[in-house]
Parts: C-alpha cells; sequence; structure tokens
C-alpha cells in the first residue's frame, strides 16, 4: 500500500520532521508513544524503536535503511508477519513529494492485510498530512 503528499516546502523542511522519529509522539496524531531501544545517538542502520499505536499491537521497529534528508526504512516482525514501512522523500517542482509505504509478509500476511489494511491507510493518510502541515509551516 502506498500514499503520495506533495508538500509545498523543501525535502529539507520534510525531513526536519520525518527524520526526528524520537519525537514523532508530539508530532503525529497516529503515534501515542515511541522509545529508543538502546543508546541514544544518531539514528543509524540498527536503531530500534518500541512504537505504540491506538489499535495495534505494540511493536518493535528496527531501522533497516537510513539516508538522512531521502528517507528510511523499518521493519518490525510479530506473529508470523514481517512489517516493512517506506518513508521516502524526492524533489518535486519547487516542494517535496513524500511517499509512505507499507508492506506485510510471511505466513499470516494475509491476517494482516484483512485486519489492518483499512487502518493503515487512514493512519498513512493522516501522517502525511501531518507531516505537510509540520513542514509548511516553516
Amino acid at each position: 500500500m502506498i500514499i503520495e503528499r506533495q508538500i509545498n516546502a523543501s525535502p529539507a523542511a520534510v525531513w526536519s520532521h520525518l527524520g526526528s522519529l524520537d519525537r514523532w509522539a508530539e508530532l503525529l496524531p497516529t503515534v501515542d508513544g515511541i522509545e529508543r531501544v538502546g543508546e541514544a545517538g544518531p539514528i543509524a542502520v540498527g536503531s530500534r524503536f518500541v512504537v505504540r499505536q491506538s489499535g495495534l499491537a505494540t511493536a518493535v521497529y528496527e531501522v533497516t535503511d537510513w539516508r538522512p534528508g531521502q528517507g528510511f526504512t523499518w521493519t518490525a516482525a510479530a506473529s508470523g508477519v514481517r512489517t516493512e514501512a517506506s518513508h521516502e522523500l524526492r524533489p518535486s517542482g519547487e516542494g517535496a513529494r513524500l511517499v509512505l509505504a507499507i508492506e506485510w509478509t510471511g505466513p499470516a500476511a494475509w491476517l494482516a492485510k484483512a485486519f489492518f489494511s483499512r487502518k493503515a491507510r487512514a493512519y498513512m493518510e493522516r501522517e502525511a498530512e501531518a507531516f505537510a502541515a509540520l513542514a509548511e509551516q516553516g
């Protein structure tokens, strides 16, 4: 599932919020809590976060791709389902294009798709909206 959003702000302005994972609970209406697992410091491949969202099981996401200013991917695994969520920024005209994607794989992926696709789409749309509003405010 993919959500795209044109944002009237530079990729750097969007990244200042998108890449601030430690602050997502205060920035996004869809994240109730986020805590770093392990030591604080610069986010990099291997950084892990406990993420709490209403109506979803608490998950531990591990950053598998980290490209400051461009995007990142993180994954979580539980009960036969691997969740991969990517967050990409692309220059677009005078602003940026935000592309959010989620994919479920594994033996129980069909269950995740059946039960969580609607909620995931709604959350991703709200997140794209929030990142746009934050970046466009300046």
